[in-house]
């Protein structure tokens, strides 16, 4: 059974971070996310993954490679203009299984595939769609059922339409028959489009809903909640924990040496090549690889990212600091999210005091 990921957005949502880089690769305490939806589908015995690719597609294809590294084979669809979810999966058709696992790029869940294949392959569905419920479901695609059998989708629903709070979570498994209402070369989409006519229709759409984590990692606040996630340990992962453990909830990389005044207090997670003198470090900080922090700096509840140079004296507290960042003498930053490459000067006060 193959899987397809739809990764051709640009991330608008997460800008500034998402400038150079891709959606799809930005870290999640210091590993690419993608790497955590490819750790999903091959718990479930997925070898092959289809990737629908739009923006900076030379990037990625390099970035990812043939998938040989990840234990798979990967797949690369084009799409020479953005098609939509529905148009993606419609331009991916020659390399579709009979039935398709399909990803959105953004979502991070421990959902059982397993369990979802067997009521899809039960039913005898032309799809089944994951469902998670949400505290509020106006952001997203408000899903209706009846019994396991899905009625209406509600796109962005008021509250006035709100009966339960069951929402579209990206998460499918298509039967190629799907494709026969999705129109070739056009922008299409799913939600709005695709899934209403095939219900009008008379087809069998069934709801899968899940228990489990769910997290769309599209918006800054959730990538932000889904790194402290991992690291509370709401979504179970073992990957930072492989790292060596400096003490108690605190694990660092490679050649990283930490100056013994320093004081940290996990969960801490640091990557290789980073140079940590004095300060305080409080709960809840990732900092990325070849990072050097210099002496009496205060970090909190903050994510740094790769190459990063912080000087004396400075404090960032609730904040995401993109790759190459300098942060010079005496500064304070306090829920601010720098782009890559952005310098900043002594003593300067950003955000929030």
């Amino acid at each position: 059974m193959r899987a397809l990921i739809l990764i051709g957005g640009e991330g608008t949502r997460l800008r500034p971070l998402t400038l150079n880089t891709l959606k799809c690769t930005a870290p999640i305490v210091n590993r690419p996310f993608f790497m955590y939806q490819f750790d999903l589908l091959k718990k479930y015995g997925v070898k092959e993954v289809i990737l629908s690719i739009c923006h900076m597609p030379d990037k990625i294809k390099k970035y990812i490679g043939t998938g040989k590294k990840y234990d798979l084979k990967i797949i690369y669809v084009q799409e020479k203009k953005p098609l939509g979810t529905g148009g993606a999966i419609k331009n991916a058709e020659k390399f579709l299984s009979e039935d398709t696992i399909v990803m959105n790029g953004d979502v991070l869940t421990d959902v059982n595939l397993k369990k979802m294949l067997s009521m899809h392959k039960r039913t005898d569905a032309i799809a089944t769609i994951m469902l998670n419920e949400v505290m509020d479901p106006s952001a997203y695609g408000l899903v209706q059922t009846d019994g396991i059998k899905i009625t209406k989708f509600i796109e962005k629903p008021s509250w006035a339409d709100i009966q339960d709070r069951w929402i579209n979570a990206g998460i499918y498994i298509f039967n190629k028959r799907v494709l026969n209402y999705i129109p070739a070369g056009k922008n299409v989409s799913l939600e709005r489009e695709v899934f209403p006519k095939m219900i009008n229709n008379g087809e069998v759409l069934i709801a899968y809903k899940s228990k489990g984590y769910w997290i769309d990692i599209g918006k800054i606040d959730k990538y932000r909640q889904v790194n402290f996630d991992l690291l509370e340990n709401r979504f179970k992962t073992d990957v930072f924990m492989k790292q060596k453990k400096y003490n108690n909830e605190v694990y660092i990389g490679k050649n990283t040496k930490i100056d013994k005044d320093a004081s940290l207090r996990g969960p801490i997670v640091i990557g290789n090549n980073c140079i940590i003198k004095s300060g305080t470090y409080e709960p809840l900080v990732i900092i990325g690889n070849n990072c050097k922090i210099n002496e009496n700096v205060v970090i909190e509840k903050s994510i740094l990212w790769d190459n990063i140079h912080i000087g004396k004296n400075v404090s960032i507290k609730n904040s995401i600091i993109g790759n190459g960042c300098i942060i010079k003498d005496n500064s304070i930053l306090n829920e601010v999210v720098l782009g890559d490459n952005t310098v900043i000067t002594e003593h300067s006060k950003l955000g929030h005091k």
